[in-house]
């Protein structure tokens, strides 16, 4: 019974060390819990300078030298010295420049700005024209020989054919271009037109007065007569014979030319009527 007991101790405190050794190591052996590492955010990158170096400089492009006009305004001539420039500007509202024949080369504002205020009042240059004349002389044919032996004549077609190339000429011209010139000169214009001595006149009212000049001539159906008293042909109408040089001018190109001329200078009226006039 004594043995039994020991043997049975002993069996009991192996077992008592084992189960204590499992527990030991099962308790060494289970990790324990960690608590949850804190989340942070990740700090903002710092980018790296090199202070040794600078960052480069911005290229600032140079500053755009001001462009030079391509056509620089150009320059009013003296009064004075105006002949060339004046000319040759007339000349131009012609395309193949024939108006060349017919502009004077001398006094060519002043002769043109006596020629208008003349024919303000219906009247015409026989001295010192800013034009040349038609080439030629008045083309007439016999027609009949009244009771008193006066022989009449009528002014011919052939007549009116010498006018056919300088009125071809003045109705092609461009009335935008004209114009244009026209306001270029108009200081001279009107220095010119200061030197005549006309106290409070307007060199620009007396343009629009010459051209309604010649828009008033009247228009005549039928031959027209003339008589030769003397040397120089007159009208045999004795009305006619009275109207002012401008008048008989327009009935001397003949009915088709006079119509032409006045068309145009009614385009010319019209662009000029808006312009100032001081």
């Amino acid at each position: 019974m004594g043995g039994n007991v020991k043997d049975w101790l002993i069996a009991l405190l192996v077992v008592a060390a084992v189960a204590f050794g499992i527990y030991w190591f099962a308790v060494r052996d289970t990790p324990e819990p960690k608590a949850p590492a804190p989340v942070t955010e990740p700090a903002p990158k710092t980018p790296s300078v090199d202070l040794d170096e600078p960052d480069d400089e911005p290229v600032i492009p140079p500053a755009p030298e001001p462009a030079e006009p391509e056509n620089p305004p150009r320059q009013l001539p003296a009064l004075n010295d105006s002949d060339s420039e004046a000319r040759k500007d007339i000349i131009s509202l012609s395309s193949d420049g024939a108006l060349a024949k017919w502009i004077v080369s001398d006094e060519v504002v002043r002769k043109w700005v006596a020629a208008v205020n003349t024919a303000t009042k219906g009247n015409l240059m026989h001295k010192n024209r800013p034009f040349n004349n038609v080439d030629g002389k008045l083309v007439v044919k016999e027609l009949e020989t009244r009771d008193d032996g006066q022989k009449v004549y009528v002014l011919s077609q052939e007549n009116y054919q010498r006018y056919d190339n300088p009125v071809r000429l003045f109705a092609m011209v461009d009335t935008d271009t004209a114009v244009e010139l026209y306001q270029f000169w108009y200081p001279r214009l009107k220095q010119a037109y200061g030197e005549l001595g006309l106290k409070n006149k307007n060199f620009h009212a007396a343009v629009l007065a010459a051209i309604d000049q010649a828009l008033a001539a009247p228009e005549i159906e039928g031959p027209i007569k003339l008589v030769r008293p003397t040397v120089y042909y007159k009208y045999e109408d004795e009305q006619l014979e009275k109207m002012p040089g401008l008048h008989k001018l327009m009935i001397r190109i003949g009915p088709d030319n006079a119509k032409r001329v006045k068309e145009k200078l009614r385009e010319l009226k019209s662009a000029l009527q808006n312009l100032p006039t001081n």
